[in-house]
């Protein structure tokens, strides 16, 4: 079976009201797609017995794999495993083993083990029980007609672990197909003007399978083609992502996991460098997205939101009169900003934002989206102005994700 497709299903009717995003589905989708199984559709149900049945009739009877998140939890309305033994015509079966962790897991917590609970420890006579590390409700994995239907807990992180640490080793085993990916992640550049720029480079290798993938200013060509050896994969992917860089450097500046706070991090490290950030619009966006990685204290030092005009001056030594003169988004308040969090912070790069995130707040001659981003060391400063939207929560990412980048210029350009 060399071929496969998938549908995934989810369960939950909040995920139809909109008060849960499905993030599993696009999970799942990823690491299925990584060993060559397309997820060919994607269905959200909700919490009924019925549409859960005509759901696996429908998807059985389209693709070879099927898996379903949701349900799973020890109350009455978690109905997927009743439904399943229904649909299976099959009973429960008690695992002891399971019982016996549950009651030590309640017991080790301070909690009372009710028997509602024990439901947790019962699975369909005819499921394989797929370890959950994670919670308390494993995973199943039946096998229908040749085809193979994979049950999870609707627990993102939960479900996460059953993917890749049991559901993808079976299926790879399946299929003896597998695909080789390269992200390219770029940042500053029209979608259209990405796609017109490497269209006749990549038109030049043949069996590519080419994505756009825009988000939020930043632009991912993902780059997938049938794998061959580790070695030539790789030599490939070098060779792509290389002349692929090259046609605009200063915009398209990672790949795969290298997205900019992990780039940023690297480079810090690499040059045993450090760096502070001043942030007024964005309200410590910079810091947080620098310190989401692992490691981040070996090179981020202290980050400022001087969000008024008051901490402007008292906590970065902005003047009074620049900003009386020039207004707090300006090129003159932003580079006082980068000089103050230099000196008080003692960092090798500072990085400094003041704009005008809206809804509200403009003018005619700094309408809402204008942003004025900062980056600095002991001897230079770059400052740009950027014109976004009318978003107040896209002007912050943006803004954030621009200044990383300038950032990484910097970097480079100071180290070469």
């Amino acid at each position: 079976m060399n071929h496969l497709s998938a549908i995934t299903i989810s369960i939950g009717d909040e995920l139809l009201s909109g008060k849960t995003l499905d993030s599993n589905n696009a999970f799942i989708s990823k690491q299925l797609d990584m060993i060559g199984i397309p997820v060919i559709k994607k269905i959200i149900i909700g919490d009924i017995a019925q549409d859960i049945k005509d759901s696996l009739d429908w998807a059985f009877a389209q693709a070879d794999v099927v898996t379903l998140t949701g349900g799973l939890g020890p109350t009455h309305d978690d109905i997927t495993k009743s439904v399943l033994c229904d649909y299976f015509e099959v009973g429960l079966k008690l695992y002891p083993d399971l019982l016996e962790a549950l009651k030590d897991r309640f017991q080790r917590r301070g909690f009372k083990f009710s028997e509602s609970n024990a439901s947790q420890a019962e699975y369909p006579e005819n499921a394989a029980v797929l370890e959950n590390p994670y919670g308390t409700a494993q995973g199943m994995h039946f096998k229908h007609n040749g085809k193979h239907l994979f049950v999870m807990a609707g627990v993102p992180r939960e479900m996460e672990v059953v993917t890749t640490g049991q559901i993808i080793p079976i299926l790879s085993q399946l299929t003896q197909k597998s695909i080789s990916k390269l992200d390219i992640h770029s940042i500053g550049v029209p979608e259209s003007t990405l796609y017109e720029l490497s269209k006749p480079v990549l038109d030049e290798y043949s069996d590519l399978k080419i994505a756009y993938l825009p988000k939020q200013g930043m632009v991912t060509i993902r780059v997938s083609f049938p794998a061959k050896s580790l070695d030539d994969d790789q030599q490939l992917e070098d060779e792509i992502y290389g002349r692929v860089r090259d046609l605009k450097p200063k915009n398209i500046y990672g790949r795969d996991e290298d997205v900019l706070p992990v780039l940023i991090g690297k480079l810090l490290k690499q040059n045993r460098a450090t760096v502070a950030t001043a942030e007024s619009c964005t309200g410590g966006l910079v810091a947080s997205l620098i310190t989401d990685i692992s490691g981040s204290s070996d090179y981020f030092k202290t980050g400022f939101v001087t969000y008024a005009n008051e901490t402007k001056m008292s906590m970065l030594g902005v003047q009074e009169q620049t900003l009386i003169d020039h207004g707090a988004v300006s090129e003159e308040t932003v580079s006082e900003m980068l000089s103050g969090t230099v000196s008080k912070s003692g960092a090798d790069y500072a990085v400094a934002i003041s704009g005008v995130a809206g809804p509200t707040g403009g003018t005619e001659e700094k309408p809402v989206g204008t942003v004025y981003i900062g980056v600095a060391d002991i001897k230079h400063q770059n400052i740009k102005r950027f014109q976004f939207g009318k978003n107040r929560i896209l002007n912050k990412e943006m803004s954030a994700f621009s200044a990383l980048n300038l950032l990484r210029l910097l970097i480079e350009d100071t180290n070469q």
